[in-house]
């Protein structure tokens, strides 16, 4: 569970108690007399006031925190997510990929992926890491020279990408990956035109990635 779900359970969890209690307050001090009835409701006013600035605090809260695909900076606000576009999630993956590794040759062949503080909690980014290398990739051009990325790439991330794309459940995608990538070490027509035929699915993978795990991103 992320923080955000976190503290509104947590917020859900003592307004209720301190209602509860309030109540609880409110039925004894009606069967006391003399000052114990006037503290029992003194201190079942307290705890709904409590309560009700618990429910408060949740409600300017809920959504002033940034979420890196949500938030507007021309509005300060984030959007509702059915405004969410692939194309939303992709520029938003170029900005983070350009965080995480200035250049691509230290995204294919250093050891950015293996620093596992670079992907947030869960390492949730790191899926879309994957998805957005390999759209990156495949929007190029045949003749393009960052093919060169792929051709170069140490085996470490070529076995990152595979292993967290299998883990999301894309043993199907990653297997043709494979078998292609052991027959054209150097990317020939067939890795081209796999990548380059796979570049709507891998941003629509992203997208509802991103949709599914958006609690993830604040």
């Amino acid at each position: 569970m992320s923080g955000k779900k976190w503290q509104t359970v947590a917020l859900f969890a003592l307004a209720t108690l301190c209602l509860v209690a309030a109540i609880v307050l409110f039925v004894v001090s009606g069967h006391g007399d003399g000052y114990k009835k006037v503290l029992g409701v003194i201190c079942g006013v307290l705890l709904l006031i409590l309560s009700v600035l618990f429910l408060l605090y949740w409600w300017l809260s809920r959504d002033t925190d940034p979420n890196f695909f949500l938030y507007n900076r021309r509005t300060k606000k984030n959007m509702p997510l059915d405004e969410l576009t692939p194309r939303i999630v992709n520029d938003r993956m170029t900005y983070f990929l350009a965080q995480i590794a200035p250049s691509p040759d230290l995204l294919w062949s250093g050891d950015v992926l293996e620093r596992k503080n670079n992907f947030g909690h869960q390492y949730v980014y790191r899926p879309l890491v994957a998805y957005k290398m390999l759209y990156d990739m495949g929007d190029k051009e045949p003749d393009s020279p960052y093919w060169e990325h792929l051709e170069n790439a140490s085996p470490d991330v070529i076995r990152i990408i595979c292993n967290t794309l299998e883990r999301v459940g894309e043993k199907q995608i990653v297997r043709a990956f494979l078998m292609i990538y052991e027959a054209e070490p150097v990317p020939g027509p067939q890795m081209k035109d796999f990548l380059r035929g796979n570049v709507a699915y891998f941003s629509g993978k992203m997208y509802s990635y991103v949709k599914k795990h958006i609690e993830y991103f604040y």
